[in-house]
Parts: structure tokens; C-alpha cells; sequence
């Protein structure tokens, strides 16, 4: 199902959403800047065969992709009406081959990633976005609540494939970005390809809170009971789980809301501890145009001119903001940087190796 007619090209799967009019492809055409089809592009241009996969009924709605092969599933997962495929179906496409699992859209530099991935029994590597505003010409900054790509060799990501809870969390939705590699870091290797690599065009985001909440606690509950399953026989999963205790005070049940949300907050931790080690195996190309664009915008720029209210005003239009309005921000993005640097200072006590 993986082979490659034009060559032995790796796959890259993703989900494309589809266009059927209304509100959902208004939304979509009303976007500037960095586009879906930009990043299959560069999802090809990394060497990369790249397939979306789609709940049923949706490959009518995606125009505009000849090179991209649609494959259709059954709903399923979390949310089967809503999201993207679940990670089984994802997994289930690729077998024991190695590949990629990206989001739709994101823009990828030009890399050797496939080529390691195909050389280097298992590995798995993992990478944050870097949000880009092209209306605004500016970067706005990492995604660290969670990835948006993971690359893995032969067999590498078998042990979520066997596991019916983590393998019902979707593309798309929010907790799979955290989910998938903490349980991939509890059987192998993994690492982190640093940022500049996966660029993505900041927009609204689709899912509310209702559902933010239940996943969150779906995520911690299927990463604790995966790595009790495995505590025996992969020594990081035992770690995670003392880790887990010492974070929370004491064992996560009884839970509560309290703990569950301390539990989410750890499993990122967790993941922050392998990100202070990145990658030095997949090499970039930094001259790739689409990112020297953005960053002839940043040093363009005088130090006093990048302050904090002028990143947050890339968001928006800036007749559209209020004194206050600039101010309130300004204040936030302070106090976001205060709570980076309390969650490194616990990085460190945590994970003191």
C-alpha cells in the first residue's frame, strides 16, 4: 500500500480538509498567505509521496491535489464526525514501512529527513511548528503545547499502533500532539527537530473547550495506563510514571481535575526534557526561501522596534487595536514568558541527567 510507482519515494500521510462551500470553505479561501498547496509541495519536495487520508465522502471535496492520492476510511476515533482520521487508521496504511504523519498545513523546509529516516532503524523524530503570519510578513513564534510532525523508521511507532485508546485520537485534534510522541519516547529514541523546519500560517483554531477538557483527560489517562502496560519491560516507561508520581504529590488516582490538569502539564515536561537534546541527524536548508523571507522581515527590523507588543501585533490589523487592547496583550505575553522559564526551572529539577 506504501510502494511508490514513481520511484521508492517514503509516503507522507496527511488529512486535507475538504471544500463542500459553505461557512468551512469560505474559511479556507479567506486565508493569505502559506496555502495547502504550498505545503504538499514541500512535502514533495522532501521526497515525500503524500496521501490524505479522509472519512468517507470527503475525496469529492478535495480539489486542486492531482499528485496526492486520497484514500477513504470509515469515521472513527474520538469524534468520528468531526477531525481527522484516528491514528490506527493512519498507522494501519503504512504497515511496517517508514514514513511521515504531518499536518495539512504546514510548510516544510527542504531537508534530508526522509533520507534518515529510511537509512536509521528505529528513529523517531518529532517537530514543533514555528507559526508565521504572511499577512503581517512576521514570525510569530514556536507551537510548544504539542507537534505537528512526526517521521519515523520501519516498525518504529508498532507499539501505539497496538494500542486501541491512544489509537483512537485523531489528526487535528487537540492532545494527539502530546499523546503520540510521549508514548513513542517510552519505547524508543526519539528527538526533536529543531525549529526552524515545519512552518505554519496561523489561524483560528477549530476545536472548543468542551472538547479541549475531555481529551485532555482522555490523553493523560491513555499515557499513563499505555506506560503501566510497559512498565515492566521499557525502563522509560517506568521513569515517566515515578516521574509522574513525584510531579503530582502522590499517585494519579483517586484523580481529579486538579491532578489531571497537573498530569497534562508533566507529559509536556516530559516531552520539554528530550527537546533540550535536538537532533543532529536531519539537516536543514536554512536558505530555503520560504523561511529567509520571514527573517529578512525579523532583522529588518531595529531592536527597539521588536519588542513584545510588536510580535503580538502581527496578529492583527494594527488600526484594529486599542491602546488597552496592546497593553492587555503586552502584559500576557509577559507573563507567558514568565511560566516558560518556571517550566524550564522544573525541567531541570525533574530531570536532573
Amino acid at each position: 500500500m506504501t510502494s511508490d510507482p514513481d520511484g521508492g519515494r517514503l509516503v507522507l500521510v496527511t488529512s486535507i480538509p475538504p471544500r463542500f462551500g459553505g461557512s468551512d470553505e469560505a474559511r479556507q479561501l479567506a486565508r493569505v498567505g502559506l496555502s495547502i498547496a504550498d505545503a504538499v509541495a514541500s512535502f514533495e519536495a522532501n521526497g515525500f509521496r503524500v496521501v490524505s487520508i479522509n472519512r468517507q465522502g470527503e475525496a469529492a471535496g478535495i480539489k486542486g491535489y492531482p499528485s496526492v492520492e486520497i484514500v477513504e476510511v470509515p469515521p472513527g476515533g474520538v469524534y468520528p464526525n468531526k477531525y481527522g482520521p484516528n491514528f490506527e487508521q493512519l498507522l494501519a496504511f503504512f504497515g511496517d514501512a517508514p514514513g511521515a504523519i504531518v499536518n495539512a498545513d504546514i510548510f516544510m523546509l527542504a531537508s534530508d529527513v526522509a533520507a534518515v529516516i529510511a537509512a536509521q532503524p528505529g528513529k523517531v523524530l518529532l517537530a514543533r511548528r514555528l507559526d508565521v503570519s504572511s499577512e503581517a510578513s512576521s514570525v510569530i513564534g514556536s507551537y510548544n503545547r504539542g507537534i505537528d510532525g512526526v517521521f519515523f523508521s520501519a516498525g518504529a511507532l508498532a507499539e501505539i499502533a497496538a494500542d486501541p485508546d491512544v489509537g483512537a485520537f485523531q489528526l487535528g485534534t487537540p492532545y494527539w500532539d502530546a499523546l503520540i510522541p510521549v508514548v513513542a519516547s517510552l519505547h524508543r529514541e526519539v528527538e526533536f527537530v529543531a525549529a526552524p523546519f515545519l512552518l505554519h500560517e496561523i489561524h483560528p483554531a477549530r476545536w472548543n473547550k468542551v472538547e479541549y477538557k475531555a481529551l485532555r483527560e482522555k490523553a493523560v489517562r491513555a499515557a499513563i495506563a499505555h506506560a503501566t502496560r510497559w512498565r515492566a519491560s521499557r525502563p522509560r516507561a517506568d521513569e515517566f510514571l515515578k516521574g509522574l508520581d513525584a510531579y503530582l504529590g502522590g499517585p494519579f488516582e483517586p484523580a481529579s481535575e486538579r491532578k489531571i490538569k497537573d498530569a497534562a502539564v508533566y507529559m509536556n515536561l516530559w516531552l520539554a526534557k528530550i527537546e533540550t537534546r535536538p537532533s543532529e541527524t536531519v539537516r536543514v536548508d536554512f536558505n530555503d526561501p520560504v523561511i529567509a523571507r520571514f527573517v529578512r522581515q525579523i532583522f529588518s527590523h531595529t531592536a527597539e522596534a521588536l519588542t513584545i507588543a510588536k510580535w503580538l501585533d502581527a496578529r492583527e490589523a494594527d488600526g484594529e487595536t486599542n491602546l488597552f487592547q496592546k497593553a492587555r496583550r503586552f502584559v500576557k505575553m509577559m507573563l507567558k514568558t514568565r511560566k516558560a522559564q518556571r517550566r524550564a526551572a522544573k525541567v531541570r529539577t525533574l530531570f536532573r541527567d
